[in-house]
């Protein structure tokens, strides 16, 4: 991987770590609930915020294989952290693997246990809702992470009706 590729990876890497100090944090003072309800909402926002910045009007459209096309775009530097990949597409429905996920990595390094490193997963990908959700108005479900210890994480989104 190239170094811009490689700074793009220990940034995100970095962005774990303070998701899961600021978890730990939230959940002394505020209580397990509380803490991941407010993560939660911030990084749904995030996530609604940046696909309307990052996705083509095509996509933001409700053009699903545009949307899909760009979420899993065989750009290197995504392709390195998550690597990406249609597993199946049709025009009202779309399966998403990702292999890799620096974020699970990292709170695994940091030697978190398993049941931190399951719900801080839940609550970063409270981004993927936002952006599927939010400007690209289609639905989603996980139907497994790295974060569970699955070998991926696999997204099932559809297009919104109507």
């Amino acid at each position: 991987m190239s170094e811009v590729g490689e700074k793009v990876a220990q940034a995100t890497r970095q962005r774990a770590a303070v998701y899961a100090h600021l978890f730990l944090v939230l959940r002394k003072r505020l209580g397990e609930r509380e803490a991941v309800d407010l993560m939660s909402e911030a990084i749904y926002n995030f996530g609604r915020e940046k696909s309307t910045r990052n996705y083509s009007e095509k996509a933001r459209s409700g053009d699903l294989a545009q949307a899909v096309r760009e979420f899993a775009s065989p750009d290197p530097v995504k392709q390195h952290q998550f690597a990406p990949r249609v597993v199946s597409l049709t025009p009202d429905e779309a399966v998403i693997a990702m292999s890799k996920c620096p974020l699970v990595d990292e709170w695994r390094a940091m030697g978190l246990p398993d049941k931190d490193v399951e719900t801080l997963c839940r609550v970063a990908h409270s981004v993927d809702f936002g952006t599927w959700e939010g400007a690209l108005r289609c639905g989603l479900c996980f139907e497994g992470t790295r974060g569970e210890g699955k070998d991926e994480c696999v997204l099932r989104v559809k297009k919104a009706p109507g």
